[in-house]
């Protein structure tokens, strides 16, 4: 288990705007990928397609658009986007204040590392006409409810969706309120999104805060308890 932080990643460059790779395969990860993104007003994430992974990125702050060629589909904090594999995309900030989001690939993506999907607008792939999107744009905390487990589970993507490589989760915790991750033959992050949670592993306890992030290598377990009036969290773990 790695505890890491969005704002302590490895910067990397794909079009205009700040991005950071959080979870990545030179700090051991080999099923998922967590970045991070700041972009500021006109900035864009240049169009790209992935070739064998599943994307989705989450708004924690602001508003963007998905572009796919000439259209342009807006998505709001507290917003996710689906992307399949395959499926043309890129973000816009169309609005006049800065946007911040997280993304999650698996399998990982290493062609968006070394730069190659950051190519010139001429050359940025662009959907063939006809085409229907597969993108899907997911209110979180609106999702399909999880049942059986402590505080407030909605699923955001999952083999009903029609997710493959992803299974993500978002998860609001009362004070008080915590769960155990039992372990997965699968890597796993969690994101503590808002509010503050205490997490054990065997004799050891850490203190978490919003942006705060918890990397599980398969076979790992801990335990997490929200100290705050409420935290709020996502999990994605890796699968297929």
């Amino acid at each position: 288990m790695q505890l890491l932080n969005l704002r302590a990643g490895k910067e990397f460059r794909m079009g205009k705007g700040s991005n950071w790779r959080v979870i990545y395969p030179e700090m051991g990860a080999t099923q998922l990928t967590l970045n991070h993104s700041i972009h500021g007003p006109g900035h864009e994430f240049t169009q790209h397609v992935h070739d064998q992974s599943e994307d989705l990125f989450l708004i924690l702050e602001g508003g963007a658009s998905v572009r796919q060629g000439q259209v342009y589909t807006p998505i709001h904090a507290g917003e996710a986007a689906f992307i399949p594999v395959g499926e043309v995309h890129g973000t816009v900030n169309t609005t006049d204040a800065p946007v911040r989001l997280i993304s999650f690939q698996s399998p990982p993506d290493m062609a968006l590392y070394r730069g190659d999907r950051d190519k010139p607008a001429d050359e940025t792939p662009k959907p063939q006409p006809g085409h229907e999107s597969g993108v899907q744009i997911i209110a979180v905390a609106r999702g399909g409810p999880a049942f059986g487990r402590p505080g407030d589970w909605r699923c955001v993507a999952s083999p009903r969706n029609g997710a493959r490589h992803l299974l993500v989760h978002y998860i609001t915790l009362a004070a008080g309120e915590g769960f155990e991750h039992e372990p997965v033959q699968a890597e796993v992050a969690y994101v503590l999104l808002t509010g503050q949670a205490r997490v054990t592993a065997g004799d050891e306890a850490w203190d978490l805060k919003a942006d705060d992030v918890i990397f599980l290598s398969a076979g790992d377990s801990f335990a997490l308890t929200a100290t705050a009036e409420q935290a709020t969290l996502v999990s994605v773990q890796a699968q297929g």
